[in-house]
């Protein structure tokens, strides 16, 4: 007896030839294998998810990982990046202005040279010295007869001419810097803008924080005819890293705008106060 197949349509069909098919049992049996390739396609289905599931929680741990690694990672830049802050705070360079220091000026003996002059233009003071007087002389010849210091080291003609003998109030600029000016130099915003600014920006030192250091550290510092802060110096200090504090603030200024005189831009002292207080 050939092989019959039990669930195929042919065999449906000749169970049921001549009976009544408008009941149950004609269309569970016509669509059975429907329902077993249902059935079985569910079943796989599930297998595979189940399957997956350790490659899943695999897959989720490894993202973890790599998250961690670059959260440390972000870290580690953070972190580089403020040591780098640190050293670039720690290379500003603090400038304080110092008094003009006193002189020892050296004795000095007036050399004239004889000049025919009517009487009318000569000077009843100045006496002529005679080669006797200049070759016994201990002190320098100058333009000018001078007592002088015990011990001095520096010409009175060296004063004259304006040069350099000690701190900075003597010092030859390249630029003349105006103290005083028909336009003075104005921060864009005015006053409270400067002062925000200031206060948005200043850090207070972690040391001076815990030493409950306070009080005002005075710069005058040189705003040029662009605008640009200059050199800063300090002229009233407070603490050394208050005083490199409030120097890097003012050099991280904007520009201002530029003091003028005669309407032309020139370079300008200007002073100011930086006020540290514990709140």
């Amino acid at each position: 007896m050939a092989k019959i197949d039990l669930i195929s349509k042919q065999w449906c069909e000749l169970v049921f030839e001549g009976r009544n098919k408008s009941y149950g049992a004609y269309k569970l049996r016509s669509e059975a294998g429907l329902r077993q390739r249902n059935a079985l396609i569910a079943v796989c289905i599930g297998i595979a998810v189940l399957a997956s599931i350790p490659f899943i929680v695999r897959m989720a741990e490894r993202e973890d990982a790599n998250d961690e690694s670059y959260t440390e990672v972000m870290q580690m830049a953070e972190l580089k990046k403020e040591k780098k802050e640190e050293k670039k705070e720690e290379k500003i360079e603090v400038k304080y202005q110092k008094p003009l220091e006193k002189v020892a000026v050296k004795a000095s003996i007036q050399l004239t040279a004889p000049v025919i002059k009517d009487d009318s233009q000569v000077d009843k003071d100045a006496e002529l010295k005679n080669m006797e007087e200049l070759m016994n002389a201990k002190a320098d010849i100058a333009a000018t007869t001078y007592k002088g210091d015990e011990g001095g080291t520096v010409n009175i003609d060296d004063l004259k001419e304006n040069q350099t003998v000690g701190g900075t109030a003597g010092q030859e600029m390249e630029e003349e810097v105006f103290t005083v000016v028909e336009q003075p130099p104005a921060f864009p915003g005015g006053e409270n803008a400067l002062l925000k600014y200031i206060s948005d920006h200043l850090k207070y030192p972690q040391i001076a924080l815990e030493q409950e250091i306070q009080g005002v550290v005075l710069l005058r510092f040189v705003v040029l005819p662009n605008g640009a802060v200059g050199d800063v110096f300090v002229v009233q200090g407070l603490d050394s890293n208050c005083d490199r504090e409030a120097v890097r603030v003012v050099k991280s200024l904007p520009r201002f705008n530029p003091g003028r005189q005669q309407g032309k831009p020139v370079s300008v002292w200007f002073t100011l106060p930086i006020r540290f207080q514990i709140q």
